[in-house]
């Protein structure tokens, strides 16, 4: 028997579509309001901010959901010349609203609103009706638009604030947990990845800085169980993209002589739980097959990985699911034969597993901390004049000459970088090897730059390197 692999979603009934978009609302509700309480009512409480403020979180997600409503409105009066009664049925079938209100919930909440709005509209315009409209797209919808605002904006909304609220500002500093973690030599410890942000426990009830809707793991479960038991998603593709992801940071954990509190921070960090719940289960861009579930689940936690790892992004979520929605034809194809070959099924499953395998041998090797020493710092050259030197930054290795004198640095000069020219703009005009210089010993006391947070930690690694190497 031959089967023929449409796009989904297909249901029974005329009204199942908007059964199961009132059950995602009713999941996304508590994760909505806990961002108004935690970005919103906390820090009106502690000052930072006046009313307004308080209920921007609000106005933020509200922003998305408007803006992505009336895109599509605009696009099929438009361009698909619907009127009246078609118009409005058109618009009532394709909910609208839910690319944007993801698009709010996964962007930064000091994402300027404007380029809010813009992410929106590439989101509909984009992601979804030049495909053909709700149930037709190829990519997630909210995640092309969150990536065209990140990779054209970045920059702009990391000077605008980034992930953090201000009152996180003030009492956890300006980066994120995995931004954090980026800084940390080899894998770091739990005193140097967690224990800046609170503990696990604050990873779990969502005390942490990140997206809007991202940092409740606690809520974020609590919505997959309510889905799963709704019949709105399947259980396959969040649990084992999760597992995935909690295997290969257990085997680069081990690698490095750290416990259990590894893969549970790499599980809790980030989108990982928001993107394997609400988006990896997007019902169009996802298999609909078993067997195409597994595959893809599999390779979305090794993508994640691999991106989290060996790329200068702190997070690999987003990448991960735009990635394997290309391959979703094929591994529907794969799993939809009545009687599905076992060398079918077992040979992406083989090649999976065994580059699950290998890529985390290969990762905690890599990142293990050799003899104290710190594997993103370099000693290219020393004389008694001056030390060359690079340490990893954001981009990739920034290349130095220190100058010293009597024992003093006296001279930064950066020789090469591979920033992005707008973060290292805001190191070059905040004077930061200056102020390096000037505080040469007392590092520990000095602040990174907000917005270029990856590039001055580099910067002031480098110096506390080069200082530990003088008093040899």
């Amino acid at each position: 028997m031959k089967f023929n692999v449409l796009k989904g979603p297909f249901f029974k009934s005329k009204n199942s579509t908007h059964r199961i978009m009132l059950n995602l609302f009713i999941a996304l509700l508590p994760i909505i309001l806990f961002s108004f309480y935690k970005n919103g009512i906390v820090v009106y409480q502690n000052n930072k901010t006046d009313i307004f403020g308080m209920f921007y979180p609000l106005l933020f997600t509200l922003t998305g959901i408007v803006s992505s409503f009336l895109t599509e409105t605009l696009y099929t009066y438009i361009f698909l010349k619907k009127r009246g009664t078609e118009l409005k049925k058109s618009i009532l079938n394709s909910f609208s609203i839910f690319p944007g209100l993801f698009v709010s919930l996964f962007l930064p909440l000091n994402t300027p609103i404007e380029i809010l709005i813009f992410a929106c509209v590439v989101a509909i315009i984009i992601g979804k009706m030049l495909y053909g409209g709700f149930g037709h797209n190829v990519f997630n919808p909210a995640l092309i638009g969150v990536l065209f605002a990140l990779t054209c904006y970045g920059s702009i909304i990391n000077q605008n604030g980034g992930y953090i609220n201000k009152y996180e500002l003030d009492t956890i500093g300006s980066a994120t947990p995995l931004t954090n973690y980026k800084l940390v030599e080899g894998i770091g410890t739990y005193d140097t990845v967690v224990k800046p942000f609170g503990s696990l426990g604050d990873f779990f009830i969502g005390n942490i800085p990140g997206g809007p809707g991202e940092v409740c793991s606690f809520l974020i479960i609590l919505a997959f169980i309510y889905l799963v038991f709704t019949k709105v998603i399947k259980w396959k593709i969040p649990v084992i993209y999760v597992g995935t992801v909690f295997i290969m940071t257990t085997i680069i954990g081990s690698i490095n002589g750290v416990g259990l509190w590894y893969p549970t921070f790499s599980i809790l960090s980030g989108g990982l739980l928001f993107g394997a719940v609400f988006m990896a289960t997007d019902p169009v861009t996802s298999p609909t097959t078993s067997v195409g579930q597994i595959i893809y689940a599999l390779f979305l936690g090794i993508l994640t990985v691999t991106f989290r790892y060996l790329t200068s992004a702190p997070e690999g979520v987003l990448t991960s699911i735009l990635t394997m929605n290309m391959f979703v034809m094929i591994l529907d194809r794969i799993g939809s034969s009545s009687k599905p070959s076992i060398k079918k099924i077992a040979l992406p499953l083989l090649i999976g597993l065994t580059i699950m395998t290998t890529m985390s041998i290969h990762i905690g090797n890599k990142f293990k901390h050799p003899n104290g020493t710190d594997p993103n710092f370099k000693l290219i050259k020393k004389t008694k004049d001056y030390y060359m030197v690079s340490q990893k930054g954001n981009g990739g290795p920034i290349k130095a000459k220190i100058y010293i004198k009597d024992n003093q640095i006296t001279k930064i000069e950066i020789l090469e970088n591979n920033e992005t020219e707008n973060y290292f703009k805001l190191v070059k005009e905040a004077k930061y090897t200056k102020t390096l210089i000037k505080n040469q010993d007392n590092l520990d006391n000095i602040d990174t730059i907000s917005g270029a947070t990856i590039s001055s930690t580099a910067l002031k690694k480098m110096i506390i390197h080069v200082k530990e190497d003088m008093s040899k």
